[in-house]
């Protein structure tokens, strides 16, 4: 499962040893686990590769767990598939040891790649392998180191379920990326889980001709709207954002579309160009951007709704109509009412964490939507 850190401390751990856990420190080290995480979250934790613990005077203050992998090309992977700390020692320097710790176990075994996947808003995490020489590869990025076998390396670093996480990895990408790119790539994707999810509900047989017209135009007004509104709130608060896609969500999202016929959609988001920024420093800004963002989506599927019921619709109108819906109330329920782990990366947990009162009301709005 992906990286999750209590904190990325940033004082000195010279004082902090680093080494293997013994059989008999699990229990010990289970339950500093707890304390670092939700109970949600605890569901995913497993204790698959090595471990390694940082201790001072005999106290485990934390732990990380490790694996290596074969990449394409003869490579060498290695993959931090969780790191934590206990929140009684947060700022002594537990997480960066466990950090250096890590990197050191992966440079003596010949690892070329070395990756940890944090999600976008946690800043603590995202600083902590910054500083150590990791930058996030894109999915085009993945796609030109690894080729095809980046499939098989989402596989090994369980990039193909955490949602809103992005692939950092040591050595950085050698080139920029280009985030409009990536943008018109999300909406491509999404209009195939969005035919997969059709397709089923067919039973695998008939496909309206129109879908392949009406999916993408549709994705274009949600997922356009969402953007500009976002972009718009920015700038006369004076912050720079870039989008980035989230990639890690499609291979679960046409899963969920052949097995079940659900919508499980991947926007992707925007996030500061700012480097070094704190989440909660920018929250006051961001909290305001990410509702402007969920918006539009809402507006929208309560229009089609009541141009749906009260408008007195011919079939082929309904049909564009019912299609509207079925995209807006699915990103709808995602962005403005799913605020819980493992769903952190939409913009509704950006405003329950800026002002919980107002993710209230539009969480009761988004449920009458989805009822009626």
């Amino acid at each position: 499962m992906s990286i999750k850190t209590a904190r990325a401390e940033g004082l000195p751990f010279t004082d902090i040893h680093v080494r293997p856990m013994l059989a008999e420190e699990k229990k010990v080290t289970a339950a500093v686990m707890r304390r670092a995480f939700s109970p949600l979250q605890q569901l995913f934790f497993s204790w698959k590769g090595r471990t390694l613990v940082a201790e001072r005077e005999g106290q485990i203050l934390g732990a990380t767990v490790l694996n290596t992998f074969p990449l394409s090309g003869g490579r060498k992977g290695g993959i931090v598939l969780w790191i934590f700390t206990d929140p009684a020692v947060q700022g002594q320097g537990a997480g960066q040891a466990l950090a250096e710790a890590a990197i050191a176990v992966f440079d003596a075994e010949g690892c070329t790649d070395t990756f940890a996947c944090v999600e976008g808003y946690n800043t603590s995490s995202s600083k902590l392998w910054a500083t150590r020489g990791f930058g996030i590869l894109s999915p085009g990025a993945q796609f030109r180191r690894y080729g095809l076998g980046v499939l098989p390396m989402w596989w090994n670093t369980f990039h193909f379920i955490d949602l809103g996480h992005f692939l950092w990895t040591r050595p950085p990408a050698d080139q920029s990326d280009s985030p409009a790119l990536q943008w018109w790539g999300t909406l491509a994707m999404n209009a195939i889980l969005i035919w997969l999810a059709l397709w089923q509900h067919r039973g695998f047989r008939e496909f309206h001709p129109l879908y392949l017209l009406m999916v993408p135009l549709w994705l274009l007004l949600f997922l356009g709207a969402r953007t500009l509104a976002m972009l718009a709130l920015a700038k006369p608060q004076g912050i720079a954002l870039r989008y980035r896609a989230w990639e890690s969500g499609f291979p679960l999202g046409i899963v969920i579309a052949l097995a079940f016929g659900g919508l499980y959609p991947s926007p992707g988001s925007f996030y500061p160009t700012t480097e070094g920024w704190r989440y909660r420093e920018w929250l006051p800004k961001l909290g305001p951007v990410a509702l402007a963002g969920l918006l539009p989506g809402l507006i929208l599927s309560w229009g089609l709704w009541a141009l749906s019921r009260f408008g007195n619709l011919g079939a082929g109108v309904q049909m564009w109509c019912n299609i509207g819906m079925m995209i807006g109330v699915s990103f709808s329920i995602f962005d403005a009412f799913l605020a819980f782990f493992p769903f952190v990366s939409f913009n509704a947990r950006r405003v329950w964490d800026w002002k919980f009162w107002i993710w209230g009301l539009l969480a009761l709005v988004t449920l009458a939507l989805a009822v009626i």
